[in-house]
Parts: structure tokens; sequence; C-alpha cells
């Protein structure tokens, strides 16, 4: 592949990502798909100069290799979807193996591009868990429809020529899965909003501080009567203000639990998010242990999803070990 043809490929790196993850709400999984969209494109005499013309066709790519992907496995979910709240006393189960649980997206690799037709769901709504949730319950082709014209502002002849069918199927294909998405997404799972902007650093700042320094009190405080708590890939979740005590006295915030989190501020799925490390009283150092996508509702914590995947670190730009008082342990 020439320079040139590679240069304008990548352009798209991010946009086809993004899709790629909507579609399977897996960004490990959305990785390898671009990377194996891009080579194929790079084989084809792609119309270099045409942008329209060639995000269509990077578009028909990644949908094919999406749709392939998605009929080989059952759709991701989170916790709260896939049976009863755990008992806060007991430790939380060991992931399952044939579980496949919704993984988090940094927002620093949303694409930065200003899409020129009208979207149905604002950027933040588009990308947030609950949204991609419902979208996991949809016929891939129906998430295909949905995220190219609700979430992306696709005009529908463009859709349906990524989808393979005419403007009427494709029509109606957008029909059906709006129509699904109502059921499950404004109806069951709900939407989540971001706190305002002038509000999120004072957030941030109260939700850190309990949590650094073992305070359970503090953080109880925190938290809204009706607060979730899940820990992907453990099938293990929480339920209630009593029940997420409970668990946290038991087990993160159990006694001597002074210094033994440290957490780093980032955003996710449109909320905050933080780069949890576990401290590590043998090497004297902190390592990698979460990333956790905290939802408010006003000043409270409504939402906690604490994933366990250190390997995500470095898409967060987060090192996977940091020096006691916040160095980098190798230097």
């Amino acid at each position: 592949m020439d320079e040139d043809r590679r240069f304008s490929l990548e352009e798209y790196r991010d946009e086809l990502r993004l899709f790629c993850y909507r579609m399977g709400g897996s960004l490990h999984d959305a990785e390898g798909l671009v990377e194996t969209a891009l080579f194929q494109a790079g084989g084809l005499p792609l119309p270099l100069t045409d942008t329209e013309s060639m995000r269509t066709e990077l578009f028909k790519i990644a949908a094919r290799l999406c749709i392939d992907a998605l009929a080989d496995q059952p759709p991701r979910g989170l916790p709260y979807l896939s049976g009863p709240p755990s008992d806060p006393y007991l430790a939380p189960l060991e992931p399952e193996e044939g579980d496949f649980w919704l993984e988090p997206f940094p927002d620093d690799l949303y694409p930065a591009i200003a899409y020129a037709g009208k979207r149905t769901n604002t950027e933040r709504e588009s990308i947030s868990l609950p949204f991609v949730a419902a979208l996991q319950s949809l016929h891939p082709r129906e998430r295909l429809c949905l995220i190219l014209v609700d979430a992306m502002g696709w005009r529908m002849e463009i859709t349906a020529e990524v989808l393979g069918a005419g403007v009427v199927d494709a029509r109606r294909v957008l029909e059906e899965s709006r129509e699904s998405m109502t059921r499950v997404y404004d109806e069951k799972l709900g939407r989540r909003e971001p706190p305002p902007e002038e509000k999120a650093t004072e957030l941030l700042m109260r939700y850190i501080h309990p949590w650094e320094t073992g305070d359970l009190e503090g953080l109880g405080e925190r938290l809204g009567e009706d607060a979730l708590l899940q820990l992907p890939p453990s099938p293990s979740w929480y339920e209630g203000h009593d029940a997420l005590m409970k668990h946290l006295a038991s087990y993160p915030l159990a006694d001597g639990a002074r210094g033994r989190w440290r957490l780093l501020p980032r955003r996710a799925n449109g909320q905050l998010a933080f780069g949890v490390y576990r401290r590590d009283d043998r090497r004297h150092i902190y390592t990698a242990h979460s990333i956790q996508v905290v939802c408010f509702t006003d000043d409270l914590v409504s939402e906690i999803i604490a994933f366990k995947y250190p390997s995500f670190f470095p898409s967060f730009k987060l090192l996977a070990e940091v020096g006691i008082q916040g160095q980098d342990p190798s230097t």
C-alpha cells in the first residue's frame, strides 16, 4: 500500500472504531475489526479524492466484518441485565466462561468530526453504556441502520448502500430498530445524563477522596438510595444504598483501606470515569485494577460500573503501574 493511500485510509480510523464499538460493545474487538477493514480496503481501488464515496466503501467493509463477527457470539450486556442482585456479604463471583460484557470506551477516542446530517441521538447519549447496551438487543442489521442514521446522521440512501438493500427496505429496518430501542432503551434501561461541566470537577474530587482515604462513611454520603454497583467481568452486581455499603465494608473498603486505592480521573462513555489502582505493599507501587464509569443524579452517585480490565489502561492513556507518590515506578 502506498503512503498516500495509507494516510487517506487512516483518516477514518476513529470513525470506524466507534462504529464497530457501537455494533459489538467491545473496544478490543473494534480495534481488531478496524485493522482488518483498513487492510482489506488497502487492496481496493477506492476513490481517494471523493470523501463520501471513500467513507461509504470503508463502512461497507466494516459493516460486513461486524455482522459476520456478531453471528458467532451472543449479545454483550451488563451484569444487572443478567440476573438478580448478588449477596453483598459474599465475595464477587468469578467470571464465567461464555459471558460477554460490554466494555468501556474512552471519550478521548471519540472521532473529531462534525457530522453534517441531523442526528436523533446526541454525541454523549449515543456512546453511553445504556444506549450501547440497548443496541445489543437489536438484530445486527437493525443496529447498523440506527447507528448510521440516528447516531451519525447519515442519509437513508447511503445507509441503504452500506446495508446492501434498497431504500424502502432500509427504511423499514430503521423503523423496526427505533421501535425496539424505545422499548429497551427508553422504557427499560433509562438514560444517564452526564453532570454539567461546571460541577464535574467538584463531583470527581468528592468521589476520589473517600476512596483514597478509606472513608466508608464519606463514600456512603455520596451514594444515592437506589445506586447500582456492577463488577464486570464478574456477573455480580448490587442494588441500593444499604447493599452497596455492606459490600464496600466487606471487601474494597474493609478495615485498613486508607491508601489502598488510587483514582485518576478520565472520561468514558460520556460520563466521569476513573482509572483505579490498588496498592501492592510488597512491591511498594500501585498496579492497574479497574476502570470505573460513574454516573451521577444531581450530586449523588447513581451507578458505578467497575470494569476489572487492567489491559484497557493504555487505551485510557494510563500507566500499568504508578509509584506510591504518583511517579512512574520505572524512573
